[in-house]
Parts: C-alpha cells; structure tokens; sequence
C-alpha cells in the first residue's frame, strides 16, 4: 500500500513539474507569420552600368503568394498598374492596361529593372519558372514570357 502510494505521489509531482501547460499549442489553423520577408531588389552598378538583383528584407510586406507580390509591385510603381490573370503550370500570366509609363518614360534600364525584379520575385516561389507580360509594345518594353535567364547579362 505503501508502494502503491508513493509511486502516485511520484506520478503526480512529475506531471506536475511539466512546463507543457504554459506553453501555447498550436493547432492546424495557427500560422507564424514572420515579421519581415526577403526580396529581390534590382540596383544599377555605378561602376559597370549592369543591374544586379541583391536580396533584400523588407518590413510588413507578404511575398508568399502571387497576389502579394503583386501588390507590392504595384505599391512601389503607382504608375504602372500589374493585373493577375492566372497561373498555368509552370507560368504566371499578368497583363498591363497602360504600359505607357513602363515603355515610354522610365527608359530601358528603369523597363529593365521593374521587370528583372518582377520575374526574380514571382519565379522565387516554389513551380513557378515564367512570367508571361501582356502588355502595348513601346519604346523600352516589350511584352513576352521572361524568366530568369531572359535577364542575364543585363
């Protein structure tokens, strides 16, 4: 009896002793959403002339999704507005209404560098290898399906 009662004293301290119940538990539907997300930024080396894409951490933006990149983008480019259409196996397919800022007034290198960092972006989620621009053909843009290697060398 004695035995008996000092093994359930024992159990008891042990479960007692454990730290679980203070912890939080997760469940299916509780998500860690970091604060802050790496993305690809394109610069212009003085020394060179050449865009280089470098990585970058960015506060409070979502870059998990193709609709949040896009939202991004579009943040950062008032004037050109980016409108999903849909991905298809391996290809997102997005369309520009008014293009004329992007062909027309940033230039080449600014064209150049808008759309490197929007394929580097929306190719660094997982299936996704093209980007499909469906947009007016100007001066320093033209539409196409791009993907990383359409940009090396620039």
């Amino acid at each position: 009896m004695y035995k008996l009662l000092a093994v359930l004293l024992f159990s008891i301290l042990v479960y007692s002793c454990n730290d679980s119940a203070d912890k939080p538990i997760a469940t299916e539907d509780s998500v860690e959403v970091p604060e802050s997300f790496p993305v690809w930024q394109a610069v212009l080396n003085d020394s060179t002339g050449r865009i280089e894409m470098n990585r970058v951490m960015t506060e409070g933006v979502d870059n998990s999704s193709v609709p949040g990149i896009i939202e991004i983008v579009n943040e950062n480019n008032p004037d050109i507005n980016l409108e999903y259409l849909k991905t298809s196996h391996d290809t997102v397919y997005l369309k520009i209404g008014d293009a004329h800022y992007l062909t027309q007034q940033m230039g080449t290198t600014g064209a150049s560098m808008y759309m490197t960092s929007l394929v580097y972006n929306l190719t660094e989620l997982p299936g996704n290898h093209y980007v499909h621009l469906d947009f007016q053909e100007g001066d320093h843009a033209q539409p196409g399906t791009f993907s990383r290697q359409s940009f090396a060398g620039l």
